[in-house]
């Protein structure tokens, strides 16, 4: 029974201390585990901040650029909101300046289709061609001149060298060209070169030649546009011909200018001529005065030689008469000025 009470007691005793080595252990355990977490944290956390701090500074130039790619975006939004607003107000723009034009243009083919504008038009560019060729300085012209003989009524009376005129009309037919060019029907085109034709007889009828003599048996007729010309030849090309036959030479701008110029230069050689005949005319004067001076410079040298021979007449008479009779004076008691003496 004592052994039995020691070993239970020996039992007891054995388990308190077991329990509290294994206490112990445990507190040991969990301390050392908590320091070890704890050393492992703090590495794995330090670890962490570097690689977080890493993937940042690897992100930062991603960052960048697509900032940047944002802020073109916004400003190519910006430019695109600019431009299309500015697009916008073009286009309005245009819409506006298109129904001022097609206002203007409809005005335009209402005036060309008005005979009295016509012949303004015409009349306007036959100046203008005037200008360009120089033939304002260079020639005397009329324009609108009425004969009192008669209605005929050119545009233009160009004056050449000797007196002779040449004739220009502007009076062009439009309506039918007008038609043409606003619906491009080949009708209008070709009614057009016959209203032309039409226009060439009637100025051959009028015979300006006879009625402003003396004047080339032919007269100009201007059309104030090469396309006139050339759209009318297009479906009539015999209008050249044509007119040489009625006497009735057609010009444009361009060839009326060619025409003015070769004018021009004939009132040039006409001066150049008229020049030379005042220069020879002011030539024989001055000759003729020359040779009057030359006479009157002979008859003064003959006088002045005749002055001389008399001069010295007088200066022998002084030396030999007077001054031998003032020096004996002189000696006989007269008193003498010494400054006269």
């Amino acid at each position: 029974r004592l052994i039995y009470q020691n070993q239970s007691k020996m039992e007891e005793r054995f388990k308190m201390i077991s329990n509290e080595v294994l206490l112990q252990s445990h507190k040991n355990f969990v301390n050392i585990a908590q320091d070890t977490f704890a050393t492992i944290l703090s590495a794995e956390k330090t670890e962490l901040d570097k690689k977080e701090n890493n993937f940042l500074n690897l992100l930062q130039p991603i960052q960048n650029t697509l900032k940047n790619f944002d802020d073109k975006i916004s400003k190519i939004e910006q430019d695109r909101v600019a431009s299309y607003s500015d697009l916008r107000r073009q286009v309005q723009d245009m819409i506006v300046f298109q129904k001022e034009l097609q206002q203007s243009t409809a005005s335009l083919n209402k005036a060309l289709s008005s005979p009295t504008m016509t012949g303004q038009w015409g009349e306007m560019q036959l100046r203008r061609v005037v200008e360009l060729s120089g033939m304002i300085s260079h020639c005397d012209f009329y324009e609108q001149q009425q004969n009192e003989n008669s209605g005929s009524r050119p545009d233009m009376i160009i004056r050449l060298p000797g007196n002779r005129n040449v004739i220009v009309d502007a009076k062009t037919p439009l309506n039918a060209y007008m038609k043409a060019m606003n619906d491009g029907g080949i009708e209008y085109i070709k009614a057009h070169a016959e209203a032309i034709k039409k226009h060439v007889k009637t100025l051959s009828q009028k015979s300006y030649w006879a009625q402003f003599a003396p004047t080339p048996e032919f007269v100009l007729m201007f059309l104030p546009s090469e396309a006139l010309f050339s759209t009318a030849l297009k479906v009539e090309p015999s209008l050249i011909e044509y007119g040489i036959k009625e006497k009735v030479i057609i010009t444009t701008p361009i060839t009326l200018i060619a025409l003015l110029k070769t004018i021009a230069l004939s009132w040039h050689e006409e001066a150049i001529t008229q020049n030379a005949k005042k220069i020879g005319e002011e030539g024989k004067n001055v000759y003729n005065y020359l040779s009057e001076v030359i006479d009157k410079i002979k008859e003064f040298e003959k006088k002045l030689q005749r002055n001389t021979e008399d001069f010295s007449k007088i200066s022998s008479f002084i030396d030999k008469k007077v001054v031998p009779s003032a020096l004996k004076l002189k000696t006989l008691g007269i008193e003498v000025n010494e400054e006269n003496e």
